[in-house]
């Protein structure tokens, strides 16, 4: 009998002993996908907050555009006024009619500029709206990334309670999903 006992002790010892190294691993596997999750969760608020400074560098790209092209169209008005003012021979001085003349080329040989002006606003409005789509979809793979690093920490943590190893490697499993998110994300951008 004293035998049997000396075995039932032996045996609970070693349980004891490897359900404590099963928590240590628990616990450093927790503590790894945790520290995972936060750097998931501090490259989207990165990425959201590019994304949000592109997208309005792109709004006011396209406000300077719509100015421009408003200035732009404005000059080719004064100087088709100033053509037909000149066409229509309304002026009866000499001083006022070379002062529209001055006017129309002077609206003419500048107008060019302002288009062109107006034009690489445009470019420029479009090329950061179209970077900051590309933030905001390397923000959303982020996010996601960070979804599954929070859900690897449930169920390590299950896992734990359950003592059964079925959750930690499930854990686990989805925490390398959640790397390879982590990594398509950061790359993204």
């Amino acid at each position: 009998m004293s035998e049997n006992v000396q075995k039932t002790l032996t045996e609970a010892e070693e349980v004891r002993g490897a359900a404590t190294r099963g928590d240590r691993i628990t616990s450093v596997v927790i503590a790894v996908v945790a520290v995972l999750a936060a750097l998931g969760t501090l490259f989207a608020h990165h990425r959201s907050i590019e994304a949000l400074t592109t997208k309005n560098q792109a709004i006011l790209s396209q406000a300077r555009a719509s100015d421009a092209y408003g200035k732009y169209e404005a000059k080719q008005v004064r100087y088709q006024v100033a053509q037909t003012l000149i066409a229509s021979d309304i002026s009866r001085t000499q001083a006022g009619r070379q002062a529209l003349v001055e006017l129309a080329n002077r609206e003419r040989d500048t107008s060019p500029a302002v288009l062109a002006k107006a034009q690489t606003l445009e470019a420029s409005s479009e090329a950061d709206d179209v970077q900051s789509e590309k933030v905001l979809r390397s923000y959303e793979t982020l996010q996601l990334a960070t979804t599954f690093f929070e859900i690897a920490i449930v169920l390590v943590s299950i896992s734990t309670l359950v003592r059964t190893r079925a959750f930690l490697t499930v854990g686990c499993t989805v925490s390398v999903v959640g790397v390879v998110f982590l990594i398509i994300g950061y790359f993204q951008g």
